[in-house]
């Protein structure tokens, strides 16, 4: 069987209705539920052989009024063969790299069961995607009755599975600040998903705790059950990664963007300018800048919708920062805070003051005409014990209660108007575009030079589970919470070095930083050198969003932190097109080097190989070093490291399979070509363990890159 994520072109959904189960099929998965009960009896995984389920049980739960009706209780009513579910309104922009359709194509099927006492009826949603080992699942409740009834929590899911735990990938929509690293379902489903024995349970953690009016409906959270086809840790993230570009397609938006630090018009206006003369495609007026998208001045709106009209005018996005749940870094002390909050600087969003702040955004937005909106927030799953203005009713509802209000209603909102989300939270499969790559702010104080090697080592480690446009890095035009003239890239003519090099580095690993300044350049240089580097961001964007391949990590110097002790490498693939590689190597080290590097090619689609070889040894995310320089405390101060020490760490050691030696080399008679700035391109064989040999040698303080194409030969 071929690897999906290559190609799954033959997988098609199937769907077959009798009178006492449905099958969803496509060749990689199946699941068979008994209608009787809602039972589900076989989850099969083809691709390894495997069923998962240990015994066949009622696969969905409700909890009403403090008592749980499983799903055997009800009594079937019928089947429907339907359209997969658009669940976040979908606006296509020519930056976005997933060019499949939304939602994806597939097949679903609504099950209708009913209940006399409580007068319920619950209809399971069922889906399967064609080339995709993924199923989805939501239950939908509707009040039949004459009385409301409070709603405990709906169970989505409840399955035995005893055994091959870990071939399954539970994902869903009720999730915050996440990045799975590790794959271990009691930490990054911890929200939602979880094993009480033998039964995995998908649910909130707590309780929904909502009053179901006669005639009301309420919809449970939604899970994704991936069922991996890889065996190794890197192979499992790739394929989770796939799913995200085909269920979130948004996230593949991989627009240049650039962090304004003004809110006057005249800068607004010569940032555009600069904007599109160097190629870049949206301004988000940043935190510092001054805007404020709480306003309800019409006079300052009217200024600001002519400076993003201006915007627009140019070709480019228009958006701006606004802090959701944190009351401008200081003690929150009127009837809206979150009083289970250490900090004491964060806000309740199932309030009566978070009401009106998602609307004030949202009366910016249509005011303005914004784009995009970058929210400090809004939520990390934090909890309330509630209070006077609070529209939840303790700890036990709050987390669900805000959840709903700021991620599904409020998001649904600003997404239905086409606009791009930035924020550092993980609520992808609610509409956001774009979180963090994983970084410590107080990196960007140190000297520039150490900012590169921190800055690969955040590429690094972020990208085993974020494609690369699902993440930001950080690049310091101007000074950002001190460091002086060493930390910030301005003047650019002076610090032409770095900046060529923090530019390259970003353009390989395909994950656009927050590049924050008061203006885009500052000089001749400075404005060739980004024009240089977009123009190749641009002509690669596809590639450069396409599957991240670990090989070559970024070793720190902890003697000199501004050097590596190795060559180290960024590289992403993808199994289609005309080009179907990029990588850049690095030497930041003082010395000339020479190496045989061998270059892993698999998920360029050129191998002979149906299924991904084992990977290197140094695939793990825990394989790098990095420095910790401080923390922020509330008010916002920087508790950082007094420069007399560094302390250095590696994050834990994640679960893997041993990786075995690979076989000795022989050919595989596939061939690739490889070209240095896509330039004279050289042919290479392709080995059987799917690798490139390829000799480099690199002068101290260089990189070097190349473009993978097919030999048509």
């Amino acid at each position: 069987m071929h690897d999906w994520v290559l190609n799954a072109a033959a997988a098609n959904a199937e769907l077959s209705i009798t009178a006492d189960r449905i099958r969803l099929s496509n060749g990689l998965v199946q699941r068979e539920v008994e209608t009787a009960g809602c039972r589900t009896v076989s989850l099969q995984n083809n691709q390894k052989q495997l069923q998962l389920i240990s015994a066949a049980r009622g696969d969905f739960a409700v909890s009403i009024d403090g008592k749980t009706y499983l799903s055997d209780r009800f009594t079937f009513i019928g089947a429907q063969e339907t359209a997969p579910l658009s669940r976040v309104p979908f606006h296509r922009t020519p930056t976005m790299t997933a060019t499949g359709d939304y939602p994806p194509p597939g097949k679903a099927v609504l099950l209708t069961y009913q209940s006399q006492a409580p007068a319920l009826r619950a209809v399971v949603r069922y889906e399967l995607y064609d080339g995709m080992p993924v199923f989805m699942k939501q239950v939908t409740v509707y009040n039949d009755g004459n009385a409301p009834y409070t709603v405990d929590n709906i169970y989505t899911e409840l399955l035995d599975i005893r055994q091959h735990r870990e071939t399954l990938f539970v994902d869903s929509d009720y999730d915050s600040s996440t990045d799975f690293l590790g794959l271990d379902l009691e930490k990054y489903a911890k929200h939602y998903a979880r094993y009480r024995y033998d039964i995995l349970e998908v649910a909130p953690q707590f309780r929904m705790n909502v009053t179901l009016s006669p005639g009301g409906a309420l919809d449970s959270i939604t899970a994704f059950e991936l069922l991996h086809g890889a065996d190794y840790y890197e192979q499992k993230l790739i394929e989770v990664k796939q799913m995200y570009r085909r269920i979130a397609p948004w996230c593949s938006d991989q627009v240049l963007f650039f962090h304004l630090i003004s809110n006057s018009a005249k800068q607004i206006r010569k940032a555009v300018k600069q904007c599109a003369e160097v190629g870049l495609e949206m301004i988000i007026q940043s935190f510092g800048s001054g805007v404020n998208m709480e306003s309800d001045n019409e006079a300052y709106l009217a200024r600001i919708r002519d400076a993003y009209d201006y915007g627009h005018e140019h070709g480019l996005r228009m958006g701006a920062y606004t802090l959701a749940y944190v009351k401008n870094y200081r003690p929150v002390r009127g009837d809206e805070a979150l009083n289970h909050d250490g900090s004491h600087i964060c806000r309740c969003l199932a309030c009566e003051w978070a009401e009106g702040y998602m609307q004030r955004v949202l009366r910016f937005i249509d005011k303005t005409g914004a784009d995009a909106v970058e929210i400090d927030g809004p939520y990390g799953m934090l909890m309330c014990a509630g209070g006077k203005t609070h529209r939840h009713d303790d700890f036990t509802d709050s987390q669900y209660k805000q959840w709903k209000a700021a991620v599904v209603d409020w998001y649904r909102q600003i997404k239905q108007r086409g606009v791009y989300i930035n924020a550092p939270d993980w609520h992808f499969l609610n509409g956001s575009n774009r979180t963090g790559v994983g970084y410590e702010e107080i990196a960007f104080s140190e000297k520039r030079e150490e900012q590169l090697i921190t800055s690969r080592i955040y590429y690094y480690k972020g990208t085993f589970s974020k494609n690369p446009s699902q993440g930001w890095g950080f690049l310091p035009l101007n000074v950002y919470h001190g460091g002086g003239e060493q930390a910030q890239f301005f003047p650019t003519e002076e610090n032409r070095f770095a900046f060529d090099w923090a530019m390259a580095q970003l353009t390989a690993a395909g994950v656009w930083p927050t590049i924050r300044g008061k203006q885009v350049y500052d000089s001749e240089t400075g404005k060739l050198i980004m024009k240089k580097w977009i123009s190749v961001f641009k002509t690669y964007r596809r590639v450069l969003n396409g599957i991240t391949v670990h090989f070559l990590p970024p070793r720190i110097d902890t003697q000199n932190p501004t050097r590596t002790t190795c060559i180290d490498a960024i590289m992403n693939q993808l199994p289609e097109g005309e080009v179907r590689g990029f990588v850049m190597f690095f030497n930041q080290t003082e010395e000339k080097r020479t190496e045989k590097i061998t270059l892993p090619v698999y998920y360029t689609g050129l191998t002979a190989l149906n299924a991904p070889p084992p990977p290197p040894e140094n695939t793990k995310n825990c394989d790098v070093s990095y420095p910790v320089y401080g923390e922020e405390i509330a008010p916002l101060v920087i508790k950082a490291r007094d420069g007399s020490a560094r302390t250095y760490i590696t994050d834990a050691k994640v679960e893997d399979l041993p990786i075995p030696p690979l076989p000795p080399v022989i050919p595989s008679g596939q061939t690739l070509l490889l070209s240095e700035e896509d330039n004279a391109p050289q042919r290479y064989d392709i080995d059987a363990n799917g690798n490139v040999t390829l000799e480099l040698t690199m002068e101290p303080m260089t990189y070097r890159w190349f473009v993978i194409r097919p030999d048509d030969q």
